[in-house]
């Protein structure tokens, strides 16, 4: 792994769950942790300020809209 985050989040589902899972599995769990850990990173470059609204915005149904 190439991230100090990604290790320590792995190494925190292995100490958990590390005798429930097989080595496989393992194998699989610390490669989505690596790409979770990725996209978490290129999120956080993205800046936003307070006027940046969601992507959605939530409209309420009302029976006089139909």
């Amino acid at each position: 792994m190439d991230s100090e985050e990604a290790e320590t989040l792995f190494s925190l589902v292995k100490e958990k769950y590390g005798d429930k899972i097989t080595e496989e599995e393992l194998d699989e769990v610390k490669k989505a942790v690596e790409r979770i850990v990725e996209t978490s990173m290129e999120l956080r470059k993205v800046e936003l300020g307070n006027w940046d609204e969601p992507f959605s915005v939530f409209k309420p149904y009302r029976r006089d809209d139909v």
